[in-house]
């Protein structure tokens, strides 16, 4: 304990403001200087772990009142409240306020309100929508936006919104109008979101975006609208939901989506210059003339999707500079819904993708079926990959014993390969 005391206050400070606030408050039983330090802290972390008795609730709200108010940093960096049913919003408004003093950064609400009581939902306090100093705001589960016209967040760069409640339809358009430097947001298709059955994304300075589902229900009729010229990178994971892009997005780089039914070129036409893609797709048509990702080198598709083979061939045709293809199963519930794929045969290209020609160097095959269709695939890549270093391929040990997976696996040894200098790696 000397040896730790002999540390600097910004060392100290630095290292316990990683420990939850009630685990910090207990140093000031250390040793004199320890007594006064906590209240130096600059990062808050309140839970009532989800407590149902009022009287210990009772005993948390005092211990957050006096934490706060004792709380002596020039700047609160961050704020948490992790809070169950008994926290009312007079509570957390209290809170805010305390924290707006203190010139917080960062504020985050995660509330459940529990199974067993009446619906009682977060209120936000109205000065906290135009609190000039905020920088990172995340809300979670039950909190409600009823946004005012005059909001606006002229520091916040970082919003996440998971499971909150919209007031009304334009609640969502009117927060986002009032962040004009935001440049990542989070945000989710939840049962809570029912008001709002179309979500508009229309923000210049956005760089990072992730759409969720959260629920895990079916909800049709929901559509995503973005209009994010400067984004870098976007994640989509809602297999139900539709997403429109309004313009390309010249700026991309990283793309992660998940979808079912879509038509590929509609979808992915304004991220032409993505470099690393994800997809689990389902083509909803015939796919033709290709499009030119003209900057893609990685690229992830799901072996779980219908026709993925069909999406397979047309990126390949569609992206000449790819250096790394990888085949994987997301495991995902939501392809139980679909019907039995039917039975359809891989066609090669008719002409050898120039990828394959002058770029592939790693392929990936992550549960691996070694179906007749799989193998052609398979043939296919090793003959024509030219410059492959490594092929790496692991069985799907769910389908098959292990005798019958290693002998699957060592058929791919005797396929001819272009490069001489391919590494075949089974597992």
């Amino acid at each position: 304990m000397d040896r730790i005391s002999n540390l600097s206050d910004d060392l100290l400070l630095k290292i316990v403001s990683s420990l939850p606030t009630k685990d910090v408050v207990v140093t000031m039983l250390l040793s004199k200087r320890w007594k006064f330090l906590w209240m130096m802290v600059p990062k808050l972390r309140f839970d009532d772990e989800f407590e149902l008795e009022p009287s210990y609730y009772g005993r948390f709200l005092k211990y957050v009142d006096k934490s706060m108010v004792l709380n002596r940093a020039q700047v609160l960096e961050t704020v948490k409240f992790n809070v169950g049913p008994c926290c009312s919003s007079e509570d957390i408004a209290t809170w805010i306020r305390i924290g707006m003093v203190r010139n917080m950064r960062e504020l985050e609400i995660s509330h459940c309100e529990g199974y067993f009581r009446e619906h009682r939902s977060i209120k936000l306090p109205k000065s906290l929508y135009t609190y000039e100093k905020l920088e990172v705001l995340k809300l979670a589960s039950t909190v409600v936006l009823n946004v005012p016209i005059d909001v606006c967040f002229p520091s916040l760069k970082s919003l996440h919104l998971v499971c909150v409640e919209y007031k009304t339809k334009k609640s969502h358009r009117r927060l986002l109008s009032g962040c004009p430097v935001l440049e990542e947001l989070v945000l989710d298709k939840s049962y809570n979101s029912f008001h709002v059955r179309s979500f508009y994304v229309e923000i210049p300075t956005l760089q990072r975006l992730s759409i969720l589902d959260t629920s895990g229900e079916l909800y049709g009729d929901f559509t995503f609208v973005v209009n994010a010229p400067a984004l870098k990178y976007f994640n989509f994971v809602d297999f139900y939901g539709d997403l429109c892009l309004r313009d390309n997005m010249p700026e991309v780089v990283d793309v992660n989506i998940k979808v079912i039914y879509r038509n590929p070129k509609k979808l992915l036409g304004p991220l032409k210059s993505v470099k690393r893609l994800s997809l689990c797709l389902s083509p909803s048509t015939t796919l033709h003339n290709h499009m030119e990702f003209y900057q893609l080198v990685h690229l992830e598709l799901c072996g779980d999707a219908l026709m993925w083979w069909d999406l397979l061939t047309w990126m390949l045709q569609s992206s000449p500079k790819l250096q790394v293809l990888k085949i994987y199963e997301c495991k995902c519930e939501e392809h139980d819904y679909l019907d039995d794929p039917i039975e359809e045969h891989w066609e090669e290209p008719n002409s050898v993708p120039q990828c394959l020609l002058f770029h592939l160097n790693i392929f990936e095959w992550k549960y691996y079926n070694a179906g007749d269709e799989e193998k052609k695939v398979v043939a296919y890549i090793l003959k024509n990959a030219r410059q492959l270093k490594t092929a790496t391929f692991s069985a799907a040990s769910y389908l098959y014993p292990k005798e019958e997976r290693s002998r699957e696996l060592n058929e791919l040894v005797y396929m001819a390969r272009a490069s001489s200098s391919c590494q075949l790696l089974l597992d």
